[in-house]
């Protein structure tokens, strides 16, 4: 370990957060994270569960004044989103995040930093080593998958929970609480490729979209960044209106949660037609750069033949109905929250967050072109349940009009929404933490992200509130972690922590 944080303050955490920077916990990749956790609990004498999945449940008593109190659960995820910049060559199943300090951020060469959500769990941790930080019995949660469907909690045993509060450190402000936020579901959508030999005589052609913004389909949704999936789906349905291809591969993104910003085909096109194809491509760049001037002026698509020529195509019918198909998704935002479930009013709502306050949305995440089908995941997002399952229930019309073969089934889990409650105790508890140890009253924020908080809340009757970390760049290689906010975060832990021993 590089040890590049070491000596920073707060140490512990940050020793733990570049410690899990070494440890492989890319989402359905979370065995050697988890084993951790199993290890660092046993070697601490604390009773540790972990289900067949990984998640891992610590139970540890209460120190330092806490013994007898009511006892916490204490949430977080282990596994981050795997992305990196176009070109960068980086493992994550060998080479550790290289991590360095920008300007009093915390960032990772080319690739995500996994902030979201390492430090949560790094503070877990540094609670549950400590014998001097005052704390009531802790029983950490700490899940995997979180990233991809919430797959892992879906196996979870919430039945060894015995506490009736809990504070999640899955969230990115650290000048508000999270106090509500909105369900999710995901979908998995295939279709035969219907493969035929490729046809002879023709020219094989490489499409990429690039220089996309991405980001996370909840955080950033608002922001109407560019889908590279279904942008390229829509640039290949223009350039099949006037010219013959035949499509041998179609690909893009990395993850559902993830606004996708990488998209590329490969296709066959007729001689006579390569320079108009490659024409009609450049025209259609610069009629989207000029839609996405605000949202993504680094749209780059880069079209040239190639060297490969495939030995199969997509069936004619089959090619047509993919792009059609993934145009047709609906996809970024879908509505906006006319009722901000919060102290704020509606007008104040929009001002503290820069934007109208999202109720809906949904993510084209990931395609790929595997064996004889193609597979994509799609999840919507929303604070309110019958909308969400009317945007499924569009999608589900559109993959049913098209036909062939194509399916779609759940993937994951259909998580509920945490409600906002006005009244909640623990919701009171962490303002008072923050006023006592910042001097003001945080904002109370209801947001569009899902966060696997009304799963456990609606299971056990938990009461919630969210504290977070200053993180930025969320799901792409751009994330980053304010170091000062981290400072801030883990005093503001310990103060709330300290209250909960006599509240």
């Amino acid at each position: 370990m590089k040890g590049v944080l070491k000596g920073i303050k707060p140490e512990r955490p940050l020793y733990y957060f570049e410690v899990m920077s070494n440890i492989v916990r890319g989402s359905s990749y979370e065995k050697p994270m988890s084993d951790y956790l199993v290890a660092f609990a046993k070697e601490r004498g604390f009773e540790v569960h972990q289900d067949e999945l990984y998640n891992i449940l610590i139970k540890a008593p209460g120190v330092a004044g806490g013994e007898k109190a009511k006892p916490v659960v204490l949430h977080g995820h282990m596994d981050m989103v795997w992305n990196k910049d176009d070109g960068v060559e980086h493992d994550f199943f060998k080479d550790p995040l290289d991590l360095y300090i920008d300007d009093g951020w915390v960032k990772a060469r080319g690739t995500t930093l996994g902030a979201d959500n390492g430090i949560g769990v790094a503070y877990m941790l540094a609670l549950l080593e400590s014998e001097d930080i005052p704390h009531p019995p802790l029983e950490c949660v700490i899940t995997v998958m979180e990233e991809m469907g919430k797959k892992g909690l879906a196996v979870f045993d919430p039945g060894k929970i015995t506490a009736k509060r809990m504070i999640d450190f899955n969230w990115i402000h650290d000048k508000e609480i999270l106090a509500g936020c909105s369900g999710d579901v995901s979908f998995k959508i295939t279709m035969p490729a219907a493969w035929e030999p490729a046809p002879a005589g023709m020219v094989p052609m490489s499409v990429k979209v690039t220089g996309l913004q991405g980001g996370h389909c909840e955080w950033n949704i608002h922001q109407q960044r560019a889908n590279a999936i279904i942008l390229l789906a829509r640039l290949l349905n223009a350039v099949g209106k006037e010219y013959d291809f035949r499509l041998a591969k179609f690909e893009g993104g990395v993850q559902n949660n993830v606004i996708p910003s990488i998209a590329s085909a490969e296709l066959l096109v007729k001689s006579n037609d390569k320079a108009a194809v490659v024409a009609k491509v450049k025209t259609l760049t610069e009629t989207y750069k000029k839609e996405l001037v605000m949202a993504d002026p680094d749209l780059t698509v880069q079209v040239s033949e190639t060297s490969q020529y495939p030995e199969k195509v997509f069936g004619a019918e089959a090619g047509k109905k993919l792009t059609t198909l993934v145009h047709l998704i609906p996809d970024g935002l879908i509505g906006i929250n006319l009722k901000v479930e919060t102290d704020l009013g509606f007008m104040e709502a929009m001002a503290s967050i820069g934007s109208f306050p999202t109720e809906t949305g949904n993510n084209l995440g990931i395609l790929r072109t595997e064996g004889d089908e193609v597979w994509m995941i799609t999840t919507i997002t929303s604070a309110v349940t019958s909308r969400k399952h009317d945007v499924a229930d569009r999608i589900r019309t559109i993959v049913e009009l098209v036909g062939g073969g194509t399916q779609m089934e759940q993937f994951g889990v259909d998580a509920p929404e945490f409600p906002y409650v006005k009244d909640s105790e623990m919701v009171k508890l962490a303002e008072q933490a923050y006023k006592e140890y910042h001097g003001f009253m945080p904002k109370r924020e209801v947001n569009c992200c899902s966060l696997q908080l009304g799963m456990l809340i609606e299971a056990r009757g938990l009461d919630c509130v969210g504290i977070g970390t200053e993180i930025e760049g969320v799901h792409s290689p751009r994330e980053m972690m304010k170091l000062e906010s981290v400072a801030n975060s883990w005093g503001v832990v310990k103060t709330f922590m300290k209250n909960l021993c006599t509240a």
